[in-house]
């Protein structure tokens, strides 16, 4: 059995969650974290009785903050952060509400970072990489190239790898370094606040790295496919209101200086097929190209915030 990580603080960002998937990923970050904060974003259903029924042996260890309204992910992870701050540790986790961890995880997010750390390495954050629970194919990490985004894959003999980006599930960050880089950007409100947060963080010297033996099971949400689109692409299939947020705030990641000019040619250009590829074939083609002008618009009027 793996030690009990016990100077990091998990924080679980909740919003309408599945109950089951919600217990059974608190019940397993519970065995590896000394700390785990749930923060609850104005959910429709009651998070709080959901939490009751988990009956931990450490009580202690789980603290629950309600936030009144929907907030977004930025400001809710932020209130998250806020309340590790208070306790005497060295590490945030971010996890989302529909990610569990595999066994150990924790210990080799923990572990990887102490290593790096010794090496005398800048790090921003360590991240897991995860496995779909439709596919069960794990994934890889990205690099920006020349040419695009690029796979990048783990020496075998150290199980990690330099990245430019992670998903915020996932992520471990010490409080020195979010001293120094920042915490998330609220205004963003939900998409590419992850996105945003990593490149900042580079752009003040830090590095980012995937840790391949560091494992979680993750809900990629809406329906998917895999469609030929110049090559193989599995692609996401959302809400009309998310192409929104999507768009807005590539808009205004493209505006901003520290993003990478080779992130922002391949992201315009993903931006652009998602706008003929979703208004071609798509069942809601005539809202969802709506909600892309109406981002693409606020985008460069540079409007933030909950739509």
């Amino acid at each position: 059995m793996n030690p009990l990580c016990d100077d990091i603080v998990v924080v679980v960002v909740t919003y309408n969650p599945d109950e089951a998937t919600l217990i059974a990923s608190l019940n397993a970050l519970l065995s590896q974290a000394g700390t785990v904060v749930i923060v609850d974003n104005g959910s429709a259903v009651e998070v709080g009785i959901i939490l009751q029924k988990l009956k931990p042996e450490r009580p202690d260890a789980l603290h629950f903050l309600a936030l009144k309204h929907n907030f977004g992910l930025g400001e809710a992870l932020n209130a998250g952060i806020a309340r590790a701050r208070t306790m005497p540790v060295a590490f945030v986790l971010l996890m989302d509400q529909d990610s569990i961890p595999e066994p150990g995880m924790l210990n080799a997010l923990r572990s990887t970072h102490s290593k790096l750390h010794k090496q005398g390495i800048q790090i921003g954050a360590v991240g897991a990489c995860y496995r779909s629970n439709t596919t069960d194919v794990l994934s890889h990490f990205t690099r920006v190239t020349r040419l695009g985004f690029a796979k990048s894959a783990c020496d075998p003999k150290t199980g990690y790898v330099r990245t430019d980006f992670l998903i915020s599930s996932g992520s471990l960050i010490s409080l020195p370094a979010l001293d120094q880089i920042g915490v998330m950007d609220k205004d963003l409100f939900i998409d590419h606040i992850d996105t945003e947060w990593c490149f900042r963080a580079q752009s003040k010297g830090f590095k980012l790295y995937g840790v391949c033996t560091a494992v979680m099971r993750h809900s990629l949400g809406e329906r998917r496919i895999r469609v030929w689109w110049g090559r193989w692409r599995t692609i996401a299939f959302h809400q009309p209101f998310r192409y929104y947020y999507m768009f807005r705030n590539s808009v205004l990641l493209w505006q901003r200086p520290y993003m990478s000019a080779a992130w922002k040619r391949a992201d315009k250009l993903r931006i652009l097929s998602l706008l003929f590829f979703f208004t071609l074939f798509s069942s809601n083609r005539i809202a969802n190209l709506r909600m892309m002008l109406k981002g693409l618009k606020d985008g460069f009027n540079r409007r933030t915030g909950k739509l």
